[in-house]
């Protein structure tokens, strides 16, 4: 009781003297990490119903030969179908996301391949970067503080994966306080590894039922390991679609 006392007159004292006191029932005031992230993926296809865009994307890999891929890529809440269209000898070929699962396919395939998220594809870009983010579902948030990213404040959200299946192991994502969208992102392995950076440009806008839904134009990754090795992805001709019944179902996924 005595105990009880003296920690309530503390109390009492430090609100009298103006200082901070720590209560629990502050932290209902502290916004919500998932919420943020939420908002965060809408302006990377996620959680949207029904939206399109067409993604460029250079690479460059331990020093070798550019490369350059186009695909359209089709998104609708958890679900994602990428198309290639450059260059011609992969023209047609495909990948689907449902949820954490990914497929390839292609008309000359007799059934579709079972593929990782993690696969690199352009430079240290992965096969998971270039579809629609769900990371509010894929991994557990928690804000570890704010600070400024090219003189904006941000959200440094630590997100540790829920599973093995999804991209990556842990991300250190920055996202926009007031636009909520993403600025920036490290991603580490699951033995705390710094191994590649993310830039984000945000130039792009869709108008979903009357309201403005600002999206990515551009994502520049960075090897941390290897300099060499750099993604540019580019996005461009962003717009709401509706899709048929078939478009992300995975026996329709090497049709012609």
């Amino acid at each position: 009781m005595q105990r009880l006392k003296a920690v309530f007159f503390l109390g009492m004292s430090l609100l009298a003297s103006g200082a901070a006191v720590p209560l629990r029932a502050a932290a209902a005031d502290q916004p919500n990490p998932t919420e943020i992230v939420a908002a965060s993926d809408r302006a990377r296809g996620g959680g949207l119903d029904g939206v399109q865009w067409t993604i460029d994307i250079t690479g460059q890999d331990s020093g070798g030969p550019i490369d350059k891929r186009t695909y359209v890529v089709r998104a609708s809440g958890d679900d994602s179908l990428a198309q290639a269209t450059y260059p011609p000898r992969e023209a047609g070929s495909r990948l689907l996301q449902n949820g954490r699962s990914m497929w390839f396919g292609k008309a000359t395939l007799t059934k579709p391949v079972s593929i990782s998220t993690r696969q690199k594809m352009v430079g240290p870009a992965s096969n998971g970067d270039i579809a629609s983010t769900n990371y509010a579902k894929d991994y557990d948030a928690t804000i570890l503080r704010t600070e400024p990213v090219n003189g904006e404040d941000a959200y440094v959200i630590n997100l540790v994966a829920k599973s093995r299946f999804v991209t990556y192991d842990r991300i250190v994502y920055y996202v926009s306080v007031a636009r909520r969208v993403p600025l920036k992102a490290e991603f580490y392995t699951v033995s705390g590894k710094l191994f590649k950076t993310a830039q984000f440009e945000i130039g792009n806008k869709l108008q979903i039922d009357g309201s403005t839904q600002p999206f990515v134009s551009k994502m520049s990754i960075q090897d941390t390991i290897d300099r060499s090795n750099y993604s540019v992805l580019q996005y461009s001709d962003v717009k709401t679609k509706k899709f048929a019944a078939d478009t992300f179902n995975l026996d329709a996924l090497n049709r012609p």
